[in-house]
């Protein structure tokens, strides 16, 4: 079983981008991205859900408008890259903070500037199911 990546607003801050501005990069980034705008009732947000081929498999995830970014269907290392290129969408010095779905209890910090290496070393360290 794969563990999900967690990339969220450190705690007290939310990020300036919106679902749809969100969605707009990722159809950049990913052209043949598949996306849908939901409603989650139990937390009462609105957030992006997608779907996008990579490497010959459907991996998936999620937009929460200005808190957070899921990941799915990959090991961690295998996401390090769309992480970093993420990450150079917020604006300089915003905090951000990683966890797997299965540990959220343990986020750790992403450093600025990190590259698609450092973050893959980093999602190793964290406790959760890979």
């Amino acid at each position: 079983m794969q563990d999900a990546v967690f990339i969220a607003a450190a705690p007290g801050t939310a990020w300036p981008l919106s679902r749809e501005e969100a969605d707009r990069h990722l159809r950049a980034r990913y052209p043949d991205l598949r996306s849908w705008y939901k409603h989650a009732p139990v937390s009462d947000t609105d957030h992006l859900d997608f779907e996008v081929e990579l490497d010959g498999l459907a991996r998936h995830g999620s937009y929460f408008e200005r808190s957070h970014l899921i990941l799915r269907d990959g090991e961690r290392a295998f996401w390090a890259d769309t992480i970093a290129w993420f990450r150079q969408l917020l604006p300089a010095g915003t905090p951000v903070v990683v966890m797997a779905e299965s540990n959220p209890d343990i986020a750790l910090p992403l450093l600025p500037g990190a590259n698609p290496r450092e973050i893959g070393d980093l999602l190793q360290t964290l406790p959760g199911i890979e």
